[in-house]
């Protein structure tokens, strides 16, 4: 019987959101730019690229707005930090319980099956790739992954734990199967945050980073086979690697031209488009065409699906988005005080990072608020209170099991 470390400053290891935001932020804003001007007319699939971007779209208003999100997001987070507490919540109280989080692994089993069953019934064949791409039968599925990931970091006790990462193993499985990676690697690296969380000692293994670098070259790999190719050389990797960004931008430099510029002011349409994208499709099946004539705008064009978080910003807020971006890094500063001492904010806050690394620069806003706000929190918050409704013990007792769990973590109960 293994005890699982204490969730302390002093034993548990709890990342700062900046690395996460720097990784997305060089990745999808700052490499584009180097890639479009250095690497782009050499490399037949980044080539692609510069029959869409604007020679002139990569100039100096796009170093400032460069400057204005990192800076926005840099203050926010600071303050988030200044004005929050590290300490224990009520929320944890479910973490270590044992009889009723086995009955939300079965409940949370039967409705994968559900979710099964409507796909084979609407003609969505398993492993078929794009091909039956469905959207309502992804976004169960994919909510199905995210909420997984953050179950198994939640719980403490070792089987629940495993139960839901064996959910969380079925449900990506059949992702892949039908050609979406996103919340997979998501999943994958929400996981693996709570593994070297208790584990800190990984930091300094050589197998952790080659690890990692092996599941990058895979998720490459996949790539190049969805094209239809088997040419694995170095020019094909990299090209695939710096596609994902360049083609992001595509959106940007159309959306400007389209727009004539950057506007002053717009209308944050995405922000309430995302309370109806938290409506499973099961409920209301019209929700993707809602969201469609919700989110429109006729200057938004993204050919190749992803769009450039400037997009997002501009089309939203206009130039008043620091304002955004400032709450947005606020949000990641509380999770991250409240996560060095509740193990309830640190399954949150290991759910939302990944969210800051990828989602955050490409997918629509109403997708991201979706994603942090209802999926990584609302749900979740709802699910702790779930397990302190069904408890017989009084709120007072609750309480004071919260508050002895922070001074003796033995009481949050054993990984057995």
């Amino acid at each position: 019987m293994s005890r699982r470390p204490p969730i302390s400053t002093k034993r548990a290891w709890i990342p700062g959101a900046i690395p996460f935001f720097l990784v997305g932020f060089a990745y999808y804003l700052v490499s584009p730019a180097l890639v479009y001007q250095f690497m782009s007319h050499d490399n037949e699939l980044l080539q692609v690229a510069t029959a869409y971007i604007d020679s002139d779209y990569f100039n100096i208003s796009y170093m400032f707005d460069m400057l204005l999100i990192l800076g926005s997001f840099l203050c926010g987070y600071v303050l988030g930090r200044i004005g929050t507490t590290a300490k224990r919540s009520v929320l944890d109280y479910g973490s270590f319980q044992t009889s009723f989080p086995l009955l939300l692994v079965i409940s949370f089993g039967i409705l994968i099956t559900y979710f099964a069953m409507v796909a084979a019934a609407s003609g969505g064949g398993f492993f078929t790739g794009y091909s039956t791409y469905n959207v309502p039968i992804l976004g169960a599925f994919s909510t199905c992954v995210f909420m997984a990931a953050w179950f198994v970091n939640y719980f403490v006790r070792r089987k629940v734990s495993l139960l839901f990462l064996g959910s969380f193993l079925i449900c990506s499985l059949l992702l892949l199967g039908w050609g979406s990676r996103m919340y997979f690697v998501l999943g994958c690296v929400t996981l693996l945050l709570g593994v070297v969380s208790d584990n800190r000692r990984l930091l300094k293994s050589l197998w952790l980073y080659a690890g990692i670098a092996g599941f990058c070259i895979l998720v490459l790999s996949v790539g190049i086979f969805r094209q239809g190719g088997v040419d694995f050389s170095s020019d094909r990797l990299v090209g695939i690697f710096f596609a994902e960004p360049l083609f992001t931008s595509i959106s940007g430099s159309l959306y400007f031209e389209n727009s004539g510029g950057r506007p002053t002011f717009a209308f944050p349409h995405d922000l309430f488009a995302s309370v109806i994208h938290f409506i499973p499709s099961a409920i209301y099946p019209n929700k993707v065409q809602l969201l469609s004539e919700l989110t429109f705008n006729e200057n938004v064009q993204s050919p190749f699906g992803a769009k450039s978080l400037l997009v997002n910003l501009y089309s939203n807020f206009g130039r008043f988005y620091p304002l955004f971006v400032a709450a947005i890094g606020a949000y990641y500063g509380f999770l991250y005080t409240r996560a060095r001492a509740s193990t309830f904010y640190r399954a949150v806050y290991f759910s939302a990072l990944p969210v800051l690394l990828l989602l955050f620069f490409r997918e629509g806003l109403a997708t991201v608020i979706k994603v942090l706000a209802f999926n990584g929190m609302l749900v979740p918050v709802f699910v702790a209170f779930m397990l302190i409704w069904v408890s017989p013990r009084p709120m007072a007792d609750i309480r004071n099991r919260v508050s002895q769990a922070n001074l003796d973590p033995s009481l949050s109960g054993p990984r057995s």
